[in-house]
């Protein structure tokens, strides 16, 4: 099989001027949307969806990272406790990539005894996200 991607390079930044912020990690990027039923009787039984439309389309991130004491990690902590929004930008290894505004939330610290502290997170997309393809 071919064209794989190494998922340990994903860049996570945050900011106007964007600054990495995470380190080793892993994560799961989610596109979310309805598709919008326009089925009436005169298109028969089946349902029909309105093509190239979705509602309520959000992208979401979800991940566990090694915890660290960087200045930036602690930003978005002190975020995530009030719901503020900022601009991010999430790079896979291929070129592709999703740039826009997202919510911190979901900051849960794992502390294992004599192992190494990790942290769980989601980024929830406010308002409108770019996404740039791959550069394969």
């Amino acid at each position: 099989m071919a064209g794989e991607i190494n998922g340990t390079n994903i860049l996570i930044q945050k900011g106007a001027s964007p600054t990495e912020i995470f380190g080793q990690m892993e994560a799961t990027l989610t596109m979310n949307g309805t598709p919008i039923d326009i089925s009436n009787k005169s298109l028969g039984d089946f349902v029909t969806m309105l093509d190239e439309e979705i509602s309520s389309q959000q992208i979401v991130i979800t991940g566990t990272m090694v915890y660290n004491v960087s200045a930036n990690y602690e930003a978005i902590k002190a975020e995530a406790f009030i719901g503020k929004q900022d601009d991010y930008s999430i790079t896979f290894t291929g070129g592709e990539s999703y740039t826009g505004k997202f919510v911190p939330s979901g900051i849960s610290d794992a502390i294992p005894h004599g192992d190494k502290v990790s942290t769980s997170f989601t980024l929830s997309s406010s308002g409108e996200v770019t996404r740039t393809a791959q550069t394969v």
